[in-house]
């Protein structure tokens, strides 16, 4: 189990980075530069970064040059607005100021002084392992949104969905709309993955729609649910995200036909 972590960040100059963190940042210093790897340690709260030295004449390069995009420090925190007025009263470079991203964090940036971009925040509606489940089954079946044409008949990728099992497995599906009807929803398509794979017990479900809006599966999906097994009614489906609202799909079949096969 991962209790903590620290940041690590390089220094061509150690001092002077440690004295913009303590001086802008409210971080307490403690120098170990007399050790075989000479660092310094900055605390705040249960935070730690450790600066280190550049002695192969590396060049500090942060992630958004190297890389396109990307911070170089996310750091966890329900005190984003108090700490982005202190950092801007402290003349702290300020990237971007609060606000909600698409993906739900309340956050703000700064930039340190050597460069690299930090990010406090936090999402905001994880507030128990149940809503983390949510949050990784809408992502992960929106990582797979790609509206695209494979052929002139067929066009795919509008819709993506996901499920994950009572064992704890997660299948994921995207839409595969053709001529002549022979395509398939993303729900059913995660559950045919599923189904593939040996399991056929949903706990959960995420239909995203092209707009990053999740949806209700349409009919015939909700039958091919209810035609899963006794306790199909069961599964809860995500059918609001921002506000985490889930319904049974009992509650969207209540009077369902095969009822009497059971």
């Amino acid at each position: 189990m991962i209790y903590r972590t620290l940041a690590m960040f390089p220094s061509e100059d150690m001092n002077k980075t440690a004295e913009f963190y303590e001086e802008k940042m409210g971080f307490r210093r403690v120098d170990y530069m007399e050790s075989k790897e000479p660092h310094i340690c900055l605390y705040r709260g249960e935070t730690e970064i450790i600066v280190t030295g550049i002695t192969n004449g590396a060049l500090l390069v942060p992630n958004r040059e190297l890389y396109g995009y990307g911070e170089d420090a996310y750091f966890i925190t329900d005190e984003q607005d108090t700490l982005y007025e202190e950092f801007l009263k402290n003349g702290v470079e300020i990237v971007e100021s609060p606000h909600m991203t698409d993906y739900f964090n309340y956050e703000f940036k700064v930039r340190d002084i050597d460069g690299r971009d930090l990010i406090f925040g936090r999402k905001q509606w994880i507030e128990s392992d149940d809503d983390k489940i949510w949050e990784e089954l809408y992502s992960r079946a929106k990582s797979l949104i790609n509206d695209r044409s494979l052929s002139p008949l067929m066009q795919v990728g509008s819709v993506a969905a996901a499920v994950i099992t009572k064992s704890g497995n997660i299948f994921c599906g995207v839409c595969i709309d053709t001529a002549s009807s022979l395509g398939m929803c993303a729900e059913r398509n995660a559950m045919a993955n599923m189904i593939t794979n040996g399991e056929s017990e949903i706990s959960k479900l995420v239909a995203v729609m092209w707009d990053g809006s999740v949806g209700s599966p349409c009919g015939a999906c909700r039958e091919f649910m209810m035609q899963l097994g006794k306790d199909s009614k069961e599964i809860e489906i995500l059918v609001n995200f921002e506000e985490r609202k889930t319904v049974r799909l009992g509650e969207l079949v209540p009077d369902w036909w095969g009822v009497k096969c059971e």
